[in-house]
């Protein structure tokens, strides 16, 4: 191929990834200012957002009514930092700076508080919310018993894929559906699953950045990991290899994707359909995805919105579809929630 024929290809496939911006079908202002993290309930009925410098808030997304108002401590609310499910629905969890609070789904009452001696920089819930993973500032992630309270294992993701004489932070974490897995991304530009009997790595993936985004498919066999301004893959777990990597770019998939900025991204959110045949991905860049698991196809990409000219970018922190999979919800950094209808 020569140099003129490559670059003509290279300018038409940029042109033709990027996304139009779209208006939302419906949206809602969840946050006075701006919101720290935000994640959706397993049903796509609530959306939990933490509010900088405020409790953390529950909303009925449809209703646009507050539910609960949540704060770890007492006297000032300070800025949740994580927020998470179990996957039954039933506990929520909010964490600001190092301490975790459990909450009952049922009547917003307080279940536990858990304090650690250091910052914690994501979470994840077992199914019942009777286990919690942890990654933490000290470079570790902790599983914990919440019922016995006590640490039940220590992971560690050590430095050398990066030539680093010691460990790398863990950025991070999921549980399996069956709660026997961990999977963790870190610094160390690896992710790594482990089994939570026993604390061994079972399978690790490398990758070209740290790896800030990890998820169990839900009907089992394969994870998804991405890396900031990288690439998003799709893992066979059993026979550790690749199946797919997630393209914006028209690019065909017979070319390999090039070393360039304007081919890689950065992944913040996802959520997979109730049917396991779609996934929805948020990205920095104000840019939503819609795709095929079955084969990794992209469907469409669109871009929210701007608001202000002088603040143009919108960080997309949670995605979810409704459970029948004909609307797709979204929370941004900007404290806006919005609703948007598909079109596949």
């Amino acid at each position: 191929m020569t140099l003129r024929l490559t670059l003509i290809l290279l300018i038409t496939t940029l042109l033709s990834a990027c996304s139009s911006e779209r208006e939302a079908d419906k949206e809602w202002a969840h946050s006075e200012l701006s919101s720290f993290a935000a994640a959706f309930s397993p049903n796509g009925k609530y959306v939990l957002v933490g509010d900088t410098d405020g409790p953390a808030k529950l909303w009925h997304i449809e209703k646009s009514r507050v539910i609960y108002s949540w704060q770890n401590t007492a006297g000032e609310a300070g800025t949740t930092t994580s927020v998470a499910f179990s996957a039954d629905g039933k506990v929520a969890a909010t964490a600001e700076i190092d301490t975790v609070v459990l909450w009952e789904m049922a009547n917003g009452k307080p279940m536990i508080r858990l304090s650690f001696p250091v910052r914690i920089k994501a979470m994840a819930l077992s199914k019942h919310g009777d286990y919690v993973l942890l990654a933490l500032q000290d470079r570790t992630a902790v599983y914990f018993d919440v019922i016995e309270n006590r640490v039940v294992k220590i992971l560690k993701h050590d430095g050398k894929p990066v030539g680093a004489p010691i460990d790398q932070l863990i950025n991070a974490v999921a549980i399996s559906p069956s709660g026997k897995y961990a999977l963790t991304g870190g610094d160390d530009q690896m992710a790594r699953l482990w089994s939570l009997e026993s604390g061994k790595q079972l399978r690790k993936w490398k990758h070209n950045n740290s790896v800030n985004i990890v998820a169990f498919y839900p009907k089992g066999g394969y994870v998804l990991t991405g890396a900031g301004n990288d690439q998003t893959h799709f893992w066979n777990i059993k026979t550790g290899k690749k199946k797919y990597t997630l393209r914006i770019s028209d690019l065909p998939k017979n070319i390999e994707l090039p070393n360039f900025p304007s081919f890689k991204t950065t992944t913040s959110a996802i959520d997979f359909s109730s049917s396991h045949k779609y996934l929805i991905t948020g990205h920095p860049s104000r840019r939503i995805c819609l795709w095929q698991v079955a084969t990794g196809d992209k469907i469409e990409c669109w871009q929210v919105a701007r608001r202000s000219s002088l603040r143009p970018g919108v960080v997309l922190q949670a995605v979810a579809f409704s459970p029948k999979d004909k609307v797709v919800y979204t929370e941004s950094g900007n404290g806006i929630g919005q609703k948007w209808q598909l079109k596949k």
